[in-house]
């Protein structure tokens, strides 16, 4: 993974299923599109990470792109999800094997979206990014061997995000969330699951920088 050399900003939102990460990418993209057409004194830097960014006003007319990880409508993407409504699927049997799914979604998502608009100095704000291969381990030692699995497949394109928001919210605040939604709990909405998953994005912050919580 190499800091993002594009003039554009690479925002992720990260957390456990249920805890808003997807409302928030919505929200901070229209508040992104409202702002680029206000003209008001602001200044601002993300501080203690791969990269400082200063602006004299919010966002300098960029562009808000949005995108998200896994996507049904890129190939992996689409695979990830017909595994995931499997009770015994790949994620149960090989869960690194999994996360190598995973891993090739996002490297399509980096070539395919994210790096084409960081190019053209906009703004993405992605739902999810691999932050979420924490999902995929069961310790804290695991972590870095999944993130070595990422750097190897992704390679060149493993652009390292400006600023990664992790939201820190209760399993059973989060579960009483999804099941309000009216529908059943996917395999990686369970209480163990997201348990874990919480507690290895605790670890993920200490091991790697511009992770806000």
């Amino acid at each position: 993974m190499i800091p993002n050399p594009y003039p554009g900003i690479f925002i992720v939102f990260e957390g456990i299923a249920g805890c808003g990460k997807s409302v928030q990418t919505r929200r901070t993209a229209d508040w992104i599109r409202v702002d680029n057409n206000a003209d008001v004194p602001f200044s601002y830097a993300f501080e203690g990470g791969l990269r400082t960014v200063y602006y004299d006003s919010p966002f300098c007319g960029k562009e808000a792109i949005e995108c998200k990880e896994p996507d049904r409508n890129r190939f992996f993407g689409q695979k990830i999800y017909e595994e995931l409504a499997k009770p015994n699927g790949l994620h149960k049997k090989n869960p690194h094997g999994f996360q190598a799914w995973y891993t090739c979604d996002s490297k399509e998502n980096l070539r395919q979206n994210i790096i084409p608009a960081l190019k053209s100095g906009s703004i993405v704000l992605c739902d999810r990014f691999r932050p979420s291969m924490v999902y995929g381990a069961q310790t804290r030692d695991e972590i870095p061997t999944l993130m070595a699995m990422n750097r190897e497949i992704i390679g060149e394109d493993f652009i390292w995000p400006d600023l990664i928001l992790i939201f820190n919210l209760t399993v059973d605040t989060a579960i009483r969330r999804l099941k309000e939604k009216n529908r059943g709990l996917g395999e990686h909405e369970k209480t163990e699951v997201l348990s874990r998953a919480g507690r290895n994005y605790q670890f993920f912050i200490e091991m790697y920088p511009n992770c806000k919580v």
